[in-house]
């Protein structure tokens, strides 16, 4: 088939979408049509601040691209001393009017600015909050509008809602920078009502609230929604739930602290039976939740992305066992097209439930298994009584540094035939080539999943859990590690953890409370793919049989014996 044919072209057109602009930069190298499709979808996204945007718009009319921008990101931070008062106002004006007149096929809008929680100077707040008012007049028939860079400081509720236009938003990511009040949560909720019957993605964030649910409940193309760090309430999860559980592809809760096991247990697959998607992390919600949601009698078809981690009360007494080895080997049996497994603070895992995980989730690329947490539920047993001062000053620096979580981007990735074919082997449907495939993790992204080590011992484990001692000054793979401090008996998985097999033969991170020896080398070394491996402990002849096998996998492991 000619290189250049229309059947070869528009199958490039639909590949180029999901590259990187890395990826776009080499497939210019390729030949002619190659260099021209991927200039073509390199300029879709115009990316500016806005008191340079009439430059950049100049140039792509230039080039003959202006029509081909899609997509706008555009950094509405004032540059002080840059140019006087009057002249500043006149150079935004003409920047909105010329996006408003020459690019109004432009669909996605995403509106950030210098990582700052707060306007300080009063031209700076001035100047960013008319820009911000203006651009959100400029585009009424906007697709997707991201807010997630942007200081909640830009919304001035009293010169009316900016929002005002907009009526056709399928995509909204709300504000994650700044303190938000009851203003940008009201504004949240009226934009929602205003787009409800177009809105499928729905990034609400702290701003989420009771009203905002009621909302969504109307808007019959909802697929996604994050409420992380809301105070929604169990009635309104269940109103949802059941008025669009049946649509919900992605649910995420995590650190909602008014939800209980009311509303938790109640997120079966009958009412959520094309879920994808489920974060619980930090939810107030014991073992008989968790056993409720995974059991022998529950399937859940559809799972991909999965992440559990219960807030337990300072006034219950300790929980070991919030994640124990009956629920893990009924998510290993019951949630076969998992992709990433994220579980902290499961003292009740052992050997056992992990090897039935390992053994059985053949679609399995991350998996992150931590008997601590970032809330330490572990108590002092006596033993370490006198604590070093410094270093738990040390300890909980490096905790409140990596308080929030990495989040995952979901990209479609080469993995998509090996998942079907391995889907039609095993007798199950595989995800969808537009299902939610991870992207692989940056070093940052993995520091930030591994939750803090306690500073004080923990208690004596059970005689099916291997309690070792390590060196107390250990020799750290990664330099600058934020575990700096070690308890002097911690739980880890031996090799019988691998004793069943991986089914799985790709992983992109395996972040695991192991000790691996020699033996649990051997079973990695089976793997076709090993990007990212985290652990306690490993052997020198271990760690040389990896390197060896996977020359490019980075590891990250904090003792080495």
């Amino acid at each position: 088939m000619n290189g250049s044919s229309p059947a070869v072209v528009t199958i490039i057109e639909h590949i180029l979408p999901f590259l990187s602009q890395k990826d776009l930069a080499s497939c210019r190298l390729v030949n002619r049509t190659w260099s021209v499709l991927a200039t073509v979808q390199s300029a879709r996204a115009l990316e500016s601040a806005l008191v340079r945007l009439p430059l950049r718009i100049l140039h792509y009319r230039r080039k003959g691209l202006l029509s081909t921008i899609r997509s706008m990101d555009i950094d509405i931070s004032y540059i002080d001393g840059f140019l006087s008062a009057p002249m500043y106002e006149r150079r935004i004006r003409d920047a909105i009017e010329m996006v408003s007149t020459m690019l109004p096929m432009v669909k996605s809008l995403k509106v950030r600015m210098q990582p700052t929680h707060s306007l300080r100077s009063q031209n700076e707040t001035r100047f960013t909050r008319m820009a911000f008012n203006m651009l959100m007049g400029a585009f009424p028939g906007l697709a997707a509008l991201d807010l997630s860079e942007c200081s909640v400081s830009v919304l001035d509720t009293e010169q009316g809602s900016p929002f005002a236009r907009l009526s056709q938003l399928q995509t909204i990511k709300w504000f994650t920078l700044g303190r938000n009040d009851m203003s940008s949560a009201a504004a949240l909720c009226d934009l929602a009502n205003a787009n409800k019957h177009s809105l499928q993605v729905f990034y609400g964030m702290a701003d989420g609230t009771d009203r905002a649910m009621r909302a969504l409940c109307q808007a019959p193309k909802i697929k996604r929604v994050d409420i992380s760090g809301s105070n929604v309430s169990d009635e309104a999860l269940l109103e949802l739930v059941r008025a669009r559980g049946h649509s919900l592809h992605e649910l995420t809760l995590s650190d909602c602290a008014r939800l209980t096991r009311h509303s938790i247990g109640n997120l079966t697959p009958t009412m959520l039976p094309s879920l994808v998607s489920l974060d619980l992390y930090n939810v107030m919600v014991t073992t008989d939740t968790y056993q409720h949601l995974f059991n022998m009698h529950t399937y859940w078809p559809y799972l991909q992305d999965l992440k559990l981690k219960a807030a337990i009360p300072h006034i219950s007494p300790r929980q070991d066992s919030l994640v124990n080895d009956d629920i893990l080997e009924a998510i290993g049996s019951r949630c076969p097209m998992l992709v990433s497994l994220r579980l902290f603070g499961c003292h009740g895992i052992t050997d056992e439930g992990l090897s039935s995980v390992l053994g059985n989730l053949g679609y399995l690329r991350e998996l992150v298994v931590m008997h601590s947490a970032t809330d330490p539920l572990v108590q002092n047993n006596g033993e370490d009584e006198e604590s070093d001062t410094d270093s738990d000053a040390t300890f909980h620096s490096a905790r409140s540094s990596r308080r929030s979580s990495a989040r995952f981007e979901y990209s479609a990735t080469e993995e998509s035939d090996d998942l079907l074919a391995g889907a039609s082997d095993s007798g199950h449907a595989g995800p969808s080539t537009g299902g939610l495939l991870m992207s692989v993790p940056s070093i940052n992204d993995i520091w930030a999943t591994i939750p803090s080590l306690p500073t004080h011992g923990v208690q004596q484990p059970p005689a099916n859990l291997v309690a070792r001692r390590v060196d107390s000054s250990p020799q750290s793979t990664a330099p600058n590690s934020p575990c700096l401090t070690r308890s002097r008996n911690q739980r880890v998985f031996t090799s019988q953890a691998l004793s069943r097999g991986v089914r799985s033969r790709r992983f992109n991170l395996l972040n695991l409370d192991m000790e691996y020896d020699s033996v649990c080398a051997e079973h990695l070394s089976r793997l076709s793919h090993l990007h990212v491996l985290c652990g306690r402990v490993i052997t020198r002849h271990a760690k040389a049989l990896i390197e060896t096998q996977f020359p490019k996998c980075k590891m990250m492991v904090w003792n080495i014996n």
